[in-house]
């Protein structure tokens, strides 16, 4: 007989079970232990008590991880992985837990649930279709694999601040995935390029990490946008990317990740300097509340 339990009910060797046979087989290595496991509830905000695991009697089988955020002012959950142990797919475990989540969410008056799945997982886009999520948006995830040049702009005054403080910006966008959003960047930071009026006309977010030695090893760029109508748009984009991607002697990588294509002009300029798609997913949403439109 198949039983749900929350996350928070359960031990966190039976949870990192069913997430390592739930994960089994995917499009990339999934598997964690018990540290990187609780390590990534805490980095991507993710609830014990929202969370919830399948079990066949006493063996855990299936998965699936949640966390609420308010977002521009909406209660907003995030399905962080749904997972099905191989022997039991097809037998709807994966249908169970999406109704134990949803009915979960309504007890906790979520307005609004969203979830990126893997392009090519059309078995899983097709479960979440039928129980009412609807594509919004393509999520890329972008890598260039030799240094890119830009050139930065002298017009612009280049403001560093924690990416906590991104979300008062006038031009901040909240209607993006979960993982791109400030709350999700842990130690990152935000860059903001302001104009000689003292306004903010673009801004990134951006989290760099370093060698033992202090060499840069890498950048990730979650969430960048500028403000339409003020200059040369493709001259603003080259601009914040000189600071995003700050020229070095030393190569390191460079990636811009849960990024939403329907940023048109960014991705295309990002495209244009040699940026390649890695993974692609689908962005999903799914309005809880009666009369909430599926827009965050």
């Amino acid at each position: 007989m198949f039983t749900i339990k929350k996350l928070s009910e359960c031990k966190l060797e039976e949870a990192v079970a069913a997430w390592n046979t739930g994960f089994q087989g995917y499009f990339f290595d999934a598997t964690m232990d018990v540290d990187r496991f609780t390590t990534r509830l805490g980095l991507e905000n993710l609830s014990a008590s929202l969370s919830i695991v399948a079990f066949d009697q006493q063996k855990p089988i299936g998965i699936l991880l949640s966390g609420v955020k308010t977002v521009d002012g909406k209660k907003v959950a995030w399905n962080g992985g749904t997972g099905v142990a191989t022997e039991y797919r097809r037998k709807g475990i994966g249908k169970l837990l999406i109704d134990k989540a949803l009915e979960i969410y309504e007890e906790a008056n979520v307005e609004v649930s969203t979830l990126e799945a893997i392009t090519e997982n059309t078995k899983a886009i097709s479960l979440y279709e039928k129980k009412g999520y609807k594509i919004v948006d393509e999520v890329v995830h972008l890598r260039c694999e030799e240094m890119p040049e830009f050139y930065g702009a002298l017009d612009y005054q280049a403001v560093f601040t924690s990416a906590q403080e991104a979300q008062y910006l006038p031009i901040y966008k909240h209607d993006t995935p979960w993982q791109s959003q400030w709350f999700s960047m842990k130690e990152g930071q935000a860059l903001q390029l302001v104009d000689n009026d003292g306004e903010t006309v673009a801004y990134g977010l951006f989290k760099r990490e370093f060698d033992e030695d202090g060499t840069l090893k890498s950048v990730t760029v979650t969430h960048c946008y500028i403000q339409e109508g003020k200059g040369n748009p493709d001259y603003l984009i080259d601009s914040l990317f000189s600071y995003l991607f700050p020229p070095s002697s030393v190569n390191y990588v460079c990636t811009v990740a849960f990024f939403a294509t329907s940023n048109k002009r960014v991705h295309q300029f990002l495209l244009d300097k040699g940026f390649t798609k890695r993974v692609g997913q689908v962005w999903m949403k799914k309005a809880i509340k009666e009369g909430v439109q599926g827009g965050v």
